[in-house]
């Protein structure tokens, strides 16, 4: 018996067909199927033979096949009687390049209930059991939405979305619920299932959130299976929920348009990492307060500069103009020296409230020659006090950071105390500390080193621990601070001694604003 005659026994259509799309065996179910004799179909396209139609279009399924080997799925085909039949389809390339194609109507599919009921059973009882909010949706009239798309010739979907927020609203309230599980009840504040079922989703979706739907829709058309991503949904009695939003694209049954969502409640979560911050945020301020009263002397010195020269300004003008003629000129050119000594005293006094500032840390892309520039105007008073030489020295070019201003200067600062109080206790001659900053592929690294004694043998590692401290009188709390700041910004410090004498601690910072 031949090879045609036994696929004649094969109750589902079998093809094969060339991967330019020319028919090489039609088997008799398929000739059943479509209503067309193997002579009138072989050597036929099998596209154009039979309209196939698919969202995607046939060229992206031939790409899925050349990738894998293997296609399942649903495809719309025109049978001979001008019938539009829904077919379950099964491609498989052969080493010869030919495909072989199984396939069989889905209305003919009644045999399998019993089969079906079954796995209905089994995911009955999952989808039920499982502790997060399960959502089953009908996502098929977005489907023939993005299909137009497609077909009036717009290919950049994400932009199309991003420039037509009302598209996406209408997607959302055609997107519609065709089951929940209890969680779901529980989790949204939904009374019954009667609340969710057969309505669509748009209520859960705040604006703030809706760029996520957006991309959600992008991970189908790019044939992503899944996408996951935290966000914030809206319950029905209007409550935000923290969650984790999940998606599962099945390829094997996209035409069906049915998707299983799942969403867990990490509303607790944010909470608790919210107030994580908040307190290192305070720890942090306390820090700086803790610094400002160690730079007492420094700050009294560098205000008193400022203030003495108006003091002194103020006398002499007041003498001049007290003569027969005053020379104006000289008194201009004085009260202009007094202006300037005051916006001096100013700027330190702005720096000061800067750093005693207790505020949220706000992140943004920005110069690191501009940030070690703003630190080093507010070390140049305790530097000069302790008669210590400093040298910044950064790469050109380096990229932005992204960062919170005052806490990078902050680490900065508390870096380059240390040093000059270090240096003093131990009489250094010709202190000196200097900064570097240079990148490392995505990171950029800050290195703040001394001439100083150098660390303890007792371990660098040590003094990042909370209320550990070289210093007589120390909280010991400063390090550990940098060490927190550092690391909520993606980055890490470490401490060494230098060969030639000194101690360099290191941190890193991600480079790019997208960090």
């Amino acid at each position: 018996m031949q090879e045609d005659d036994i696929l004649d026994l094969v109750g589902d259509a079998v093809i094969v067909f060339a991967g330019s799309g020319e028919i090489r065996l039609w088997n008799a179910s398929a000739a059943r199927l479509y209503g067309l004799t193997a002579d009138q179909a072989i050597g036929r396209n099998l596209h154009d033979l039979l309209s196939g139609h698919h969202l995607f279009g046939i060229a992206a399924l031939m790409e899925i096949l050349a990738a894998k080997g293997r296609w399942e799925g649903e495809m719309r085909r025109t049978a001979a009687d001008g019938r539009v039949i829904t077919v379950e389809l099964v491609w498989t390339l052969r080493p010869s390049g030919e495909i072989v194609e199984v396939g069989r109507d889905l209305a003919e599919l009644s045999q399998l209930e019993q089969d079906t009921r079954a796995a209905a059973h089994r995911y009955r009882n999952i989808f039920q059991a499982m502790a997060a909010s399960f959502w089953e949706l009908d996502f098929s009239a977005v489907r023939r939405m993005i299909g137009g798309l497609l077909a009036s010739g717009i290919t950049d979907l994400r932009t199309y979305f991003e420039e037509h927020p009302e598209w996406i609203d209408a997607a959302l309230k055609s997107t519609r619920v065709v089951d929940v599980n209890d969680a779901t009840l529980r989790l949204f504040g939904a009374s019954s299932r009667d609340d969710l079922l057969d309505r669509d989703i748009a209520f859960a979706w705040p604006m703030e959130s809706r760029g996520l739907y957006a991309e959600a829709l992008m991970a189908a058309v790019e044939r992503r299976d899944k996408l996951a991503s935290e966000t914030v949904l809206t319950a029905l009695d209007g409550r935000r929920i923290e969650a984790l939003f999940t998606v599962c694209w099945p390829t094997e049954h996209q035409a069906r348009g049915n998707v299983l969502v799942g969403v867990i409640d990490v509303t607790e979560r944010v909470a608790a990492q919210a107030q994580l911050e908040q307190t290192r945020a305070d720890f942090a301020h306390a820090s700086r307060v803790a610094t400002l009263g160690e730079l007492t002397a420094s700050i009294a010195h560098e205000v008193n500069q400022p203030l003495t020269a108006i003091a002194i300004g103020g006398e002499t003008a007041l003498r001049w103009l007290s003569r027969p003629a005053p020379d104006l000129g000289e008194v201009r050119d004085l009260a202009s020296r007094i202006v300037a000594d005051a916006q001096r005293a100013a700027d330190i006094i702005s720096r000061i409230r800067d750093m005693a500032r207790n505020r949220a840390p706000v992140h943004a892309p920005l110069s690191v020659a501009g940030v070690m520039d703003e630190a080093m105007a507010f070390m140049a008073g305790e530097l000069r006090y302790r008669n210590i030489m400093m040298h910044l020295d950064l790469d050109a070019g380096l990229p932005q950071v992204l960062c919170d201003r005052i806490q990078i200067q902050q680490v900065i600062a508390n870096l380059v105390i240390n040093a000059s109080q270090a240096m003093t206790e131990a009489a250094t001659v010709r202190p000196k500390v200097w900064i570097t900053g240079a990148t490392s592929g995505s990171l950029v690294t800050i290195a703040v080193s001394d001439n100083g004694p150098g660390l303890p043998d007792s371990g660098a590692e040590r003094l990042f621990q909370g209320f550990v401290s070289t210093k007589r009188g120390g909280l010991g709390i400063g390090l550990s601070i940098c060490r927190s700041i550092v690391e909520a910004h993606g980055g890490s410090i470490t401490a060494r001694n230098r060969p030639d004498g000194g101690a360099c601690f290191e941190f890193t910072l991600r480079a790019g604003a997208a960090a």
